[in-house]
């Protein structure tokens, strides 16, 4: 009887060890692939320096997508190379009384290219969910843009009544350099080495206006990526 057991036992044991020496190694082989990146983030963007004036800050949303490669230097360390179809601008409100100011939006759709590196934190394997730190510098070329100004006026045809007017140019052409450069970071969370979710913080170092004047893009949103292989 003893005997007819272990003639069962043993296979399953063999089997079952074999399985998990597989498993081990393929969570190891996943860790160590190159994966592709689909990026999303929803940013707020705002301009600094002196173009900005005596202006308030509105908030401006933009959003930014693009794809990367991963490509592990180690289980923590990663090269991850970025190309992101990226909006900047800004929002901003200079009132003269309280009932007239101009209000100024400025729309910047930039390619960027992010050669970024990335810092997984704690134990990494295939199945765990772990803090991630990445950055790198960014180059940005403009490609289309708007800038529309809103002020609101006296009615000189009315008293005590005002009037909007409104007009719409192109901003590349005219007031903003389309090439722009700077450091971009974010920190989050990356879950089971599939999705990572976390915050963004983008500031510019090339000034896209001319001299004398100052400007500088800034950013901070929110992320969301997906990492994929060449299965899906």
């Amino acid at each position: 009887m003893n005997n007819s057991i272990s003639y069962f036992i043993h296979p399953k044991i063999y089997l079952l060890a074999v399985t998990l020496l597989m498993l081990n190694h393929l969570s190891l082989a996943q860790v160590d692939k190159t994966k592709k990146i689909f990026n999303i983030a929803i940013k707020s963007v705002r301009f600094s320096g002196g173009v900005v004036g005596k202006e308030a800050f509105l908030l401006k949303p933009s959003l930014e997508v693009g794809f990367g490669i991963q490509m592990p230097i180690n289980k923590h360390w990663s090269f991850n190379p970025e190309i992101n179809l990226a909006q900047r601008g800004h929002h901003g409100k200079l009132s003269y009384s309280d009932s007239t100011y101009t209000e100024r939006t400025i729309t910047l759709n930039y390619l960027d290219l992010n050669p970024n590196f990335e810092l997984i934190i704690g134990r990494v394997s295939e199945f765990s969910s772990n803090f991630s730190i990445w950055g790198g510098p960014y180059f940005g070329i403009g490609l289309w843009d708007n800038t529309l100004v809103e002020s609101r006026i006296p009615n000189p045809n009315k008293p005590n009544s005002y009037i909007t007017v409104s007009n719409s140019s192109e901003s590349f052409s005219s007031d903003f350099r389309r090439l722009d450069a700077g450091f971009k970071f974010g920190i989050g969370i990356v879950s089971k080495r599939f999705v990572a979710a976390g915050f963004t913080y983008q500031a510019g170092f090339a000034n896209v206006t001319s001299a004398p004047i100052q400007t500088y893009n800034q950013s901070l949103g929110f992320y969301f990526r997906v990492f994929f292989d060449d299965m899906f």
